[in-house]
């Protein structure tokens, strides 16, 4: 090795004995933080997972019970398990060889965690066979595509070189060394030859993640002329690459919820930096934040909510790295979603064992008091995802989804202004791809809860897969989360133009506000979009995508659209427009196995500008339904519209307005005893008259009954009720400018009437 290339391994793994004092407690200076993890010199063994310092731990883990007790047992009967070597090298880049790798790490560390001598001899014999048994350049010829496939050898070898290295003779790791390098040679032009090589997304976060774990594993050994270079470009695309382009630091992944378990390569490779005295960038990564975004994404009853390009994410949300993520952070909510929701016998036990947080309490978001509504923003300044429910601890809960996106959306695309709504554990309001990757319509505008123009389809002239040459130019204009409601506003006309064909253009408007009222017998949510493609007339087809297959009514306020669920009804009613042209129609995906079938109701519109005002409530089977009606004529604000909800225990008076210039908000407008400016706006009240809470979108003023709610020098929005008053900033989405914190001044109800 020549002088550069050890300038640039220690780049890599620099600052050795500064950082290794603060791993073992030490403290550098006053106010530095403790550190999450242990410091070793490379060449430790074991070193990049835990030290010989933790084994103590993990053997009182191993003897313990729960979770990590019980995914002990597992990697023990792994370990044991009759297993062979005779693989072809088709065998070993399939299922065959990854569960082969499995049980080579699961006997390496049952060595380490039992001292089993035997275990270990065994493991050592399996070890030298499998990493010899193929040639390295041929495997990754099998490979080809299937990136997946890179993965399962690399890590395989690295945590047995990593616990193994005890019990090998000198003569073995010379051995083994030099075929784990030759391993390295072949994965690192494998990746160099494909489009994902630089982990900019989620596919090269696999081969480039787990090929930072073999050559940390080796750090201390490997005198590889091309070691250098392997290791600062594996930690560089993961570092400048795949976190910082792809997560974000409120745990959200760009690709989407069902691509945030691809961390756990780059995860554990940057454990393994950070172990043998490099980098530390796994606080900053935004990746250990995942559960806090997923515990919101995940419905009361249970399953992802179908959000995005792939939707069948199930036990696939949860993976054991979210464990680590958790401890680092120490989170309580976080461990007790995780205990609740994930599949122990479909996950790989070995991770969960080591992952788990020791000595951290799993405790319930409601015990802890967190508020069970949260926005998420993905694009910074602009757009993002707002995931809403009615509490925590409770499996019937309701729960809203509302989407825009800005920035390119990979695995998410067309969910501009799309929305989700379950109750009483039903999902009334849902998405599934109904068409499979490849096809012109997968994750296209047709497939989401949206209103589509004239036949849709964007984009397009997409290119296969992801969809992300498409338009999704949205903004997140307003929002507010509170006890009582959640409230969003998004603008997504600019997401009406297909940047992949020549000459689209831009929708002139299509602003949708969405009210989800969450509290009490009968949760509903009001819909109501304006939009206008052009100067032309065209067709406007408002979608509602359904899990059943039939529905019932007229779509009126006298006979609404009925979507009956197992437990519940979901009846919607529209004010606008008021005798809705409708179409309904099952529809089946295309070319899968499994056919995914939802019910799609459509109501149909031809004009130059539409409207539609939409609202949508729910209530179990047996118990009174709630009562839906046009509001009080409006005064004052143009093309408004006001509602009436009334159910057991409370009567609600909405209105809405669309807002003519943007950023300009909404006119001086009175329904009844309600006046406001606000783009949305809903007072509660009781059946003797008290204001039990209220809603103000978007606006500076809100009055019931001559008793001012709230009052703003700038447009902001407000949710209030006994509970508490939430106020949401004033959005400046459209400039990319940082939202003004609201000054507002509100009342709290509370006893008067």
């Amino acid at each position: 090795m020549n002088s550069d290339e050890r300038g640039l391994k220690r780049l890599v793994f620099g600052g050795f004995v500064m950082v290794a004092a603060l791993g073992l407690g030490l403290q550098t200076g006053a106010g530095e933080p403790k550190r999450t993890y242990v410091v070793v010199r490379p060449g430790t063994h074991p070193g990049i997972v835990f030290s010989a310092g933790e084994l103590p731990a993990l053997r009182k883990r191993a003897a313990g019970g729960g979770m990590a007790g019980e995914a002990w047992v597992r990697v023990k009967k792994l370990a044991a398990a009759p297993y062979t070597a005779d693989l072809t090298v088709k065998q070993a880049v399939g299922q065959e060889g990854k569960r082969l790798a499995e049980q080579l790490q699961a006997m390496a560390l049952v060595y380490q965690v039992e001292g089993d001598r035997e275990v270990g001899r065994k493991a050592v014999e399996l070890f030298e066979q499998t990493a010899a048994r193929w040639d390295a350049a041929e495997f990754h010829r099998v490979v080809d595509g299937d990136f997946f496939a890179t993965e399962h050898w690399p890590k395989a070898f690295a945590y047995a070189w990593d616990w193994l290295y005890p019990m090998m003779a000198e003569e073995q790791r010379r051995r083994v060394l030099g075929r784990l390098e030759m391993w390295n040679a072949a994965l690192f032009a494998h990746t160099e030859s494909w489009w994902w090589r630089d982990a900019a997304y989620n596919c090269g976060a696999i081969p480039v993640g787990a090929q930072g774990i073999l050559l940390a594993a080796t750090r201390g050994e490997s005198n590889h002329a091309e070691y250098a270079r392997w290791q600062a470009e594996c930690f560089r695309k993961i570092r400048d690459n795949y976190f910082p382009l792809t997560w974000r630091a409120n745990g959200i992944c760009n690709e989407g919820p069902g691509y945030a378990h691809y961390h756990q390569n780059p995860t554990l490779f940057a454990e393994a930096v950070r172990r043998l005295g490099g980098e530390d960038i796994i606080g900053s990564s935004g990746a250990v934040n995942a559960m806090h975004y997923l515990r919101h994404q995940w419905m009361p009853q249970g399953g992802c909510g179908p959000a995005g390009d792939n939707t069948e994410y199930g036990r696939r949300v949860f993976q054991p790295i979210y464990l680590r993520g958790i401890g680092e952070l120490q989170d309580a909510a976080g461990l007790w979603t995780f205990l609740k929701y994930a599949d122990l016998d479909r996950i790989n036990p070995l991770w969960v064992f080591l992952n788990y947080p020791e000595g951290l309490k799993a405790e319930s978001p409601g015990a802890l008091g967190l508020p069970p509504s949260s926005y998420f923003e993905v694009d910074a300044n602009r757009a993002g995802y707002v995931f809403g429910r009615s509490g925590w601890d409770d499996e019937q809960a309701h729960w809203f989804a509302f989407t825009t996106r800005h920035d390119d959306a990979n695995h998410t695309h067309y969910d501009m202004n799309s929305f989700l709504f379950t109750a009483f554990g039903e999902q009334f309001a849902t998405h599934a791809n109904v068409y499979p990757y490849s096809h012109r319509h997968h994750g296209a505008d047709i497939e989401h809860n949206m209103v589509i123009v004239d036949e849709g389809g964007m984009p397009a002239e997409d290119r296969p897969s992801a969809g992300d040459d498409g338009s999704i130019l949205g903004f997140m204009t307003g929002v507010a989360a509170g006890q009582l409601a959640d409230y969003a506003r998004g603008d997504a006309r600019l997401s009406y133009a297909d940047r992949s064909v020549r000459g689209s253009a831009p929708a002139e408007r299509a602003d949708r506000t969405a009210l989800f009222v969450k509290q009490g017998l009968a949760p509903y949510v009001v819909v109501a979009d304006d939009i206008q493609k052009d100067g032309s007339e065209h067709d406007y087809h408002w979608q509602w995508y359904t899990a059943a297959k039939r529905i019932s009514g007229a779509g009126t306020y006298g006979e609404p659209f009925e979507v009956q669920g197992e437990r519940a009804v979901c009846r919607i009613a529209f004010d606008e427009p008021a005798a809705p042209e409708h179409d309904f129609r099952v529809v089946r995906g295309e070319g899968r196995a499994a056919k995914h079938e939802l019910g799609l109701l459509r109501v149909n519109r031809r004009g130059v500008r539409a409207r539609y005002v939409a609202l949508a409530a729910a209530s179990r089977v047996g118990e009174p339904l709630p009562r839906l009606s046009r509001g009080p004529r409006v005064t004052g604000g143009l093309g408004a519209a006001s509602i009436v909800v009334e159910g057991p225990g409370f009567s609600d008076l909405i209105a809405w307005q669309p807002e003519e210039v943007p950023d300009e908000g909404g006119q001086l407008l009175a329904a009844g005893p309600l006046k406001t400016d606000a783009l949305l706006a809903m007072v509660r009240r009781a059946p003797d008259g008290r204001i039990l809470g209220y809603v103000m979108g978007d606006g500076t003023r809100l009055e019931y009954g001559g008793r001012v709610l709230a009052s703003s020098k700038r447009m902001c929005s407000v949710v209030a009720n006994e509970a508490g008053v939430q106020t949401g900033a004033t959005r400046r989405a459209r400039q990319g400018l940082p939202p003004l914190p609201a000054e507002v001044t509100t009342w709290r109800p509370g006893g008067a009437k």
